[in-house]
């Protein structure tokens, strides 16, 4: 068995390591927002965190490893954010209403966060992390996709391509940071409202009319 005191000092040493680790990554963060992707260098990130760049070099091998993390972390945010605004729904077209508006509100209440996001993702594009990029898109698209297939087989959507619209929310999810950037000013409730409503307008299914009686 080891001994309470040792395993006190190994509890303590993971916390003091997680800890470190969050500051990192919260560092880079705040380095792709202000300086942008290309110059978020190991060094710009230390100077950021105001440690050594030694220090980050010993939490994560490479560039790709510590961006791949902020990817993860603001994923793993993002998906406690919309599972809480989600969980309760008492439908798919309820759940998909939610799940836009949440997301909406997430890029609105994280904008640092989100915009460090874009910039790997779009650093990526060209350069060393483009299966990240790749791989963050298709997953999502296929959680949507799938989403809108239940919701059919449910009988709550109308016939469509589940694929198709999925790719088409997935644009306008995409869209929802740069707007908010560009237009500082946007009421993001009504904004979160409208983008909802469009997608519930276009895959809910149709109410039957009543037949008239001659």
């Amino acid at each position: 068995m080891r001994p309470r005191n040792e395993a006190s000092d190994q509890r303590g040493r993971s916390f003091i390591e997680a800890a470190r680790r969050d500051q990192i990554v919260q560092a880079a963060i705040d380095t792709l927002v202000d300086a942008g992707y290309g110059k978020a260098s190991f060094t710009s990130i230390a100077r950021q965190a105001g440690i050594s760049a030694g220090l980050i070099s010993y939490h994560f091998e490479n560039k790709r490893e510590l961006f791949q993390q902020v990817v993860s972390d603001v994923n793993a945010a993002m998906e406690a954010w919309l599972t809480e605004r989600t969980q309760d729904a008492r439908n798919y077209r309820e759940a998909l209403r939610q799940l836009i508006e949440g997301f909406v509100h997430f890029c609105d209440s994280h904008r640092r966060e989100v915009l460090a996001l874009g910039q790997v993702l779009a650093g990526a594009g060209g350069q060393e992390n483009r299966d990240l990029a790749v791989e963050q898109r298709s997953v999502s698209v296929g959680q949507f996709e799938q989403m809108l297939l239940e919701g059919q087989q449910h009988g709550e959507f109308r016939g469509f391509s589940p694929r198709l619209m999925a790719v088409t929310l997935m644009a306008a999810l995409e869209a929802v940071p740069a707007e908010l950037f560009a237009r500082p000013g946007t009421d993001v409730d009504h904004y979160a409202k409208e983008l909802a409503m469009t997608f519930d307008l276009a895959v809910r299914r149709p109410r039957l009319g009543r037949v008239s009686r001659g």
